[in-house]
């Protein structure tokens, strides 16, 4: 029965960790990349308004010419925005970084000390908080982004109903594998050999 104690161990720990990343991502959403703008430009123009300077002068190729003209200065307002934008993503996204790692490194250290509580009641719920405080403290930041990736394409996601759906289910799986360490799994205990074992002496 050891390795299913290994394996609660682990399962506890992994589970506690994608928990807090889903938690984080609802309730403080990151930061979603700028979506590229679309090229309106499209060369409409024929190749017979530049055959000869008076078709290039007429009525209908500078009307031509100057709506080409009007779609490439769209386009390069449009670039220029978007750098903005992207300037603008960078700023936000270090700052929600830090403050990222920042949470996991906090919940971790929650973790742990809950752990260190229960480790007379149960080593092994104490062992799977301590390895989620490690895991949680490490990996946070890299959660946040997979918990992140239906977010909308322009702006900065908000927390709609199905996050706090998905954090409501993985809280109370967390729960449940909890209480089976708690109540239902048992630590295997070494036994000592009896080759081992001191020998009582009679009294002579």
């Amino acid at each position: 029965m050891k390795w299913i104690n290994r394996l609660y161990v682990l399962f506890l720990g992994i589970i506690l960790s994608i928990t807090t990343g889903f938690g984080v991502a609802a309730f403080y959403p990151q930061p979603v990349w700028p979506a590229y703008p679309s090229s309106t430009y499209n060369n409409t123009i024929p190749q017979s308004c530049y055959s000869t300077p008076q078709e290039q002068s007429s009525l209908d190729c500078q009307r031509l010419i100057q709506k080409q003209q009007v779609e490439q200065e769209q386009d390069s307002a449009k670039r220029q925005q978007y750098e903005a934008d992207m300037q603008t993503y960078q700023n936000k996204n270090s700052g929600y970084t830090r403050t990222a790692i920042f949470f996991g490194i906090a919940i971790g250290a929650i973790y742990a000390i809950i752990g260190l509580g229960l480790i007379k009641k149960s080593k092994l719920v104490a062992t799977g908080l301590l390895l989620a405080g490690i895991l949680t403290a490490i990996l946070t930041r890299i959660l946040i982004s997979l918990a992140s990736l239906g977010a909308s394409v322009t702006g900065t996601s908000g927390s709609g109903l199905i996050a706090y759906m998905e954090l409501g289910v993985l809280l109370i799986l967390s729960v449940a594998v909890i209480a089976v360490g708690l109540y239902s799994l048992k630590e295997v205990e070494s036994i000592t050999p009896a080759s081992q074992q001191p020998t009582q002496r009679t009294p002579t």
